[in-house]
């Protein structure tokens, strides 16, 4: 199986995880203004979340597949555009300075040149827009699934930090997420060696263990997790 057919797997995946969806778009709604870009937005499981009829949104994608879908599947939202371009195109393809936020979900480690792109992202926002993120954490967990997926990094806190402050960005929340999750990626991939998620396991933690962690998590933030969550302000 090819990086892209493993990515499609994983995408599909997750976007039957309902109430894991549903709390990354808790994490990121502080962030989210009128005119909203999601670069990687893959299946549209987060635009299921943040759309709605008092804003715009423009969906973006490099994958032929998921722009046919996605077409198809919001084809009826007037206030949802999608287009397909890889990030270092969007200056061509999109308007400097316009949008309110640019969200990005497990996508900027799949970018070689991470700083690049969070220049184009300053590019695309209003003075005052916000970027909303999330990347995985912890280079320690590392695995088959961060390679066959495509990804060049994980991310800790002060290299993220970094990342934006050196960009123009000013912090306004940063977080690890998802506990749990960082210690069975722990033991699924360095410890067992898998390749994949077993479906049935994501299945048990989103049903049963994602509606009490994120209750959690919302009043104690975890000292590691298996994701970052990053807003930031363009200056």
């Amino acid at each position: 199986m090819g990086k892209r057919d493993v990515l499609t797997d994983s995408l599909t995946n997750n976007r039957a995880l309902k109430n894991y969806n549903c709390w990354i778009y808790e994490n990121i709604k502080p962030a989210l203004g009128k005119t909203i870009i999601e670069i990687g937005c893959g299946l549209g499981a987060i635009i299921d979340f943040i759309y709605g009829k008092d804003n715009q949104i423009t969906g973006v994608d490099i994958s032929d597949e998921y722009i046919k879908f996605l077409k198809m599947r919001y084809r009826q939202h007037k206030n949802i555009k999608i287009i397909k371009s890889d990030i270092l195109d969007l200056p061509e393809k999109v308007k400097k300075n316009f949008y309110d936020t640019v969200v990005m979900i497990n996508v900027l480690e799949h970018i070689k040149d991470d700083d690049k792109a969070i220049k184009i992202i300053r590019r695309i926002l209003k003075k005052g827009g916000k970027i909303a993120l999330m990347v995985p954490a912890f280079n320690l967990l590392l695995g088959p699934l961060d390679k066959n997926v495509g990804h060049y990094r994980r991310y800790n806190k002060k290299q993220l930090k970094e990342l934006l402050i050196r960009n123009n960005f000013e912090i306004k929340e940063m977080y690890y997420m998802n506990l749990v999750g960082f210690f069975g990626w722990l033991i699924n991939m360095k410890i067992l060696k898998m390749k994949h998620t077993p479906k049935n396991q994501s299945y048990v933690f989103d049903r049963f263990v994602v509606p009490f962690l994120k209750v959690i998590e919302k009043w104690i933030k975890p000292p590691v997790g298996q994701s970052i969550i990053a807003i930031a302000i363009k200056k």
